[in-house]
């Protein structure tokens, strides 16, 4: 790893932040109206009374937690199409720069972007529905960590695909994540999905993690067992698609399919 390297591509990524008004509204204004919506949501269900109030800080805690799951994993996957759509693939790649520097630069970036939407959506949610994050304690952290994990690890496995496959899979890069969220019970428990879903849910990261927020909300405690699963299925995943980005880029680099990835 040269840190020289990855601080290019990190300045990279900041320099086109800054003057992208794209990366603007995805930082900051999808993630704010979804906010706005869902809030607007549970303030019904709040005046509705009776046992249905109890779900806000579910649906709320649910949705600041899954926006870092969608953030992070789009960073690493439009972080690579953009170099693509930009006609910079080859001149990045011909440099000595390698697709490991290429990704933690890429992470580094995405963290800091990360940080700007759950700052803005937390205080969202705190002033206009006084519903604090950080009621979650320190199980925060493990969430925040996991939750990270596993969209690095869907972003390199994207990125993946369209290094093999081109970009006739560069809707990957929106829609496999959408994909998950239904399995993940992010605004619901696990025991409503069919039965072979509850299944599939028990290998997802993400499910552990959201039954996990729901435990602690409702009981201000969290028995070990999600937070080992997540932990567990998170170092499988990241090991799994990291092995499997830097094949599929040797490959294509060995075929002189790099040059030709905008097909």
């Amino acid at each position: 790893m040269n840190l020289l390297r990855i601080k290019g591509v990190v300045l990279q990524d900041i320099y086109y932040l800054r003057h992208s008004t794209e990366d603007l509204i995805d930082v900051f204004f999808w993630p704010s109206v979804d906010l706005v919506i869902w809030g607007l949501m549970t303030t019904y269900f709040i005046q509705l009374k009776g046992p249905v109030s109890g779900i806000v800080a579910f649906l709320l805690g649910g949705l600041i937690l899954w926006n870092i799951v969608w953030r992070a994993q789009q960073d690493i996957s439009l972080a690579f199409l953009k170099n693509i759509w930009n006609g910079n693939i080859i001149n990045l790649f011909s440099s000595p720069l390698t697709p490991g520097e290429f990704v933690v630069a890429t992470m580094i970036t995405g963290f800091f972007k990360i940080i700007l939407t759950l700052t803005l959506v937390t205080l969202m949610a705190f002033v206009l529905y006084s519903f604090n994050l950080f009621s979650l304690g320190f199980y925060f952290i493990p969430f925040f960590i996991n939750l990270i994990i596993f969209a690095w690890a869907s972003g390199i496995f994207i990125i993946g695909l369209i290094v093999r496959y081109g970009m006739r899979v560069q809707a990957f890069a929106w829609s496999l994540i959408v994909l998950i969220q239904p399995v993940s019970a992010v605004f619901y428990p696990v025991s409503v999905l069919p039965p072979f879903l509850q299944k599939v849910a028990l290998f997802l990261p993400t499910a552990h993690i959201f039954e996990g927020m729901r435990e602690v909300l409702s009981s201000g405690t969290l028995s070990g067992t999600h937070l080992l699963w997540a932990f567990a299925l998170n170092g499988v995943f990241l090991i799994f698609s990291s092995r499997f980005f830097i094949f599929m880029f040797e490959k294509a680099r060995e075929k002189g399919k790099i040059a030709k990835v905008e097909m």
